[in-house]
């Protein structure tokens, strides 16, 4: 069950107990260069217990760490953009990282053509940690056109932010 009390998120697993979690966000525009394997990162909380965002080797917010021991659904959504201007190749990775190690089969590949040139990645992942252990997303490009873009409020509508991270202690 999971319900909301002023700005406060709680989990209620099926034997009562209190779960954890976290609620993470980007509102910068992030990208990589070609075939390189870069950090996604989150430096805004939307809400937590038990798990944070740390720095992680590329010095911005990308390690979500786990104080407790568990199962967690891990979720993300990310807004592609291609930029368009000729670069090569249209092809867009993300995958999940354990304390800095590809966890096997959770790469996807999306294709992001600049005649539709926005994407949104989202998908999930369920990990089991032991406390202290951290998760990481990664995503590579054929194309250094194709970012993860943030966007602003506008009159009509909330910011759009260009990476969301959450995970819920399932067990």
């Amino acid at each position: 069950m999971v319900f909301r009390t002023a700005n406060t998120l709680n989990v209620t697993l099926a034997a009562g107990n209190q779960g954890y979690y976290g609620s993470f966000y980007s509102s910068q525009d992030q990208s990589g260069g070609v075939n390189t394997p870069t950090l996604m990162y989150a430096e805004n909380t939307a809400g937590a217990d038990g798990i944070t965002m740390e720095l992680g080797t590329s010095n911005k917010k990308s390690r979500m760490t786990f104080a407790h021991t568990g199962i967690y659904n891990i979720q993300f959504s990310a807004q592609l953009h291609n930029l368009g201007g000729g670069g090569s190749g249209n092809s867009f990775n993300i995958w999940f990282r354990l304390d800095g190690v590809n966890i096997a089969n959770s790469d996807t590949k999306m294709t992001v053509p600049s005649n539709s040139p926005y994407a949104v990645a989202a998908w999930n992942f369920i990990v089991s940690v032991t406390a202290g252990q951290y998760v990481e997303m990664v995503f590579a490009s054929d194309n250094a056109n194709i970012i993860i873009e943030h966007e602003p409020a506008t009159e009509i509508a909330p910011a759009i932010p260009s990476f969301i991270l959450t995970a819920v202690q399932v067990r």
